[in-house]
């Protein structure tokens, strides 16, 4: 009698672990959700007032731009205070010879401008976000292309 199970058909293993188990791969659950890139941090986006579509866009446009003078302000003013300081870092480095001294001042400047450049950003986009919210029109809606700010709440 012939067994089923020594067919001379290639063998994948990803067939047996799919038929053999009814939950998903490691994978898939690896995988974020999908995010709405409309949607503002300070809650959903609302409708159009003109014409009451719900196709509307966040611009974000003082954020973007914040965001990008707080990196260039935060890498500069990092990069900056590593390179005052380069005389500590020479000094330490010295110990382990000219070739450390020279390494430790660009290592210094390197990870200083990274950390100045990543805190720069954040703050410049939490002040950008403030002033969509209050000054700008930041919503943008697809259907007759009205550009508004979000309701005030009354006091």
């Amino acid at each position: 009698m012939h067994d089923p199970r020594l067919s001379h058909a290639p063998f994948d293993q990803d067939d047996m672990y799919l038929a053999g188990h009814d939950d998903e791969p490691f994978e898939h659950a690896l995988v974020p959700p999908p995010r709405d890139s409309s949607a503002s941090i300070s809650g959903t986006v609302p409708p159009c007032p003109k014409c009451h579509s719900s196709r509307v866009d966040a611009r974000n446009l003082a954020r973007k731009t914040g965001s990008a003078i707080g990196t260039v302000a935060g890498t500069t003013s990092g990069i900056a205070f590593a390179l005052s300081g380069a005389e500590t870092g020479a000094a330490v480095g010295l110990l382990a010879g000219p070739a450390g001294a020279v390494c430790g001042a660009i290592a210094g400047a390197v990870i200083a401008g990274l950390i100045g450049g990543a805190a720069g950003c954040a703050t410049g986009s939490v002040f950008g976000e403030i002033v969509d919210d209050k000054v700008l029109d930041n919503f943008r809606c697809h259907a007759c292309g009205h550009t508004f700010s979000r309701p005030k709440a009354s006091a």
